[in-house]
Parts: structure tokens; C-alpha cells; sequence
């Protein structure tokens, strides 16, 4: 979305706030509606970064090995080059002989789609859902169906034989690009220094 774009769809969605509020008369409030519709499609799906992290983070210039990518994957194996190539933006070599490994998940998916954890709940009456990643509900004005990209990197000490970071992103959108993917193994791999 352009800054244009994206300021206009900011100011259309303060107008709006204020016209749910009785501060407009009724005639400029449907001149307005037919001007700011358009514009509300930027209000409908944020693409703000969702960034959890875990563990006491990677060693400065420390060596990584990104785990085997299934080949026949063609968003993991775009994701690996992405982490590689973040890697290295901060310092990191690449190399199998590292002393750090990396292990990744990519799900590109709808964003009305969720992720629960299955594991059985302790009250066998209870139907409560433990979502890992919850399923999103379309808005009014919302220009696609929406997409989530979601990632989640684990970085293990092969000296220490231990897990020294865990991190784990999304974000919603639409027509994600390769930049998207990109933002979002830079988003991890930033987030695992220390």
C-alpha cells in the first residue's frame, strides 16, 4: 500500500470514528460515506508483525546450519533462503560444520484458518479451544479473504545440547510478496540476538 494510500485510509478511518460518535450532520455524513468507502479497505487487515521469543538468544558472529529444507516445499525452501540471507545481514556464516542449528516452520495460509493445540483438555465437559494461532474473522470493508504468514524458528546449541532460542511470528495481509517472507525471517533472526 502506498504512504498515499495509507493516509488517506488513516484519515477516512478517524472520520469514521467520528461519525459512529454523532459529531456530523446527516448530509455531510452521506457525502462523506461515498468518499470514504473506498479508503476503508486499508482499515480492515492490519499487517502488524505478532513477535513471541523465547530463550537466552544467539552468540554474536556465531556460525549457523539451517536444518534440512524438503525440496519439493517451494515456500520452505524460499523461507531458508530468506533466514540465510538474514543471517548473514547480521554477521552469521552460513555452514553445515556450524555449532549452532536452526530449525524452521513456514505456514502460509487463509487467516480464517486457526491452529489449536490438541492436546485433551483435564474437564472432559469443557469445550474450550487453546489456540496457538487463532482463526480471524473477515471485517466490513475488508478488500481480500486475507492471508497469515506465520514462522516459527528454534536455534539449538550443538555443544550445550540445548535450545538457546525459540521465536515465533505472523502476520495477516494481503497478496503477501517475497519481500513479506523476507521481513519475516529478518523479523526472527533479529530477534534471536542477544
Amino acid at each position: 500500500m502506498s504512504f498515499k494510500r495509507f493516509s488517506a485510509s488513516v484519515i477516512a478511518c478517524r472520520a469514521m470514528s467520528t461519525i459512529s460518535e454523532g459529531r456530523v450532520p446527516g448530509s455531510a455524513l452521506a457525502k462523506f460515506t461515498l468518499l470514504a468507502v473506498p479508503l476503508l479497505a486499508g482499515c480492515a487487515i492490519s499487517k502488524d508483525l505478532r513477535l513471541d521469543r523465547q530463550g537466552p538468544g544467539l552468540p554474536a558472529m556465531a556460525s549457523v546450519s539451517i536444518g534440512t529444507v524438503p525440496a519439493d516445499n517451494e515456500q520452505a525452501v524460499r523461507f531458508a533462503a530468506s533466514l540465510a540471507d538474514a543471517f548473514a545481514e547480521r554477521g552469521h556464516v552460513v555452514s553445515d560444520q556450524a555449532r549452532v542449528t536452526a530449525l524452521f516452520g513456514f505456514a502460509r495460509r487463509e487467516r480464517s484458518i486457526g491452529t489449536a493445540d490438541g492436546s485433551p483438555v483435564g474437564d472432559a465437559g469443557k469445550s474450550e479451544t487453546d489456540w496457538i494461532s487463532a482463526p480471524a474473522r473477515k471485517r466490513s470493508f475488508q478488500s481480500c479473504k486475507g492471508e497469515r504468514l506465520r514462522a516459527t524458528l528454534a536455534l539449538y546449541s550443538r555443544d550445550e545440547k540445548t535450545m538457546i532460542y525459540r521465536g515465533v511470528a505472523e502476520v495477516d495481509g494481503c497478496n503477501f510478496t517475497n519481500a513479506d517472507i523476507d521481513g519475516l525471517a529478518r523479523a526472527l533472526v533479529m530477534a534471536a540476538a542477544r
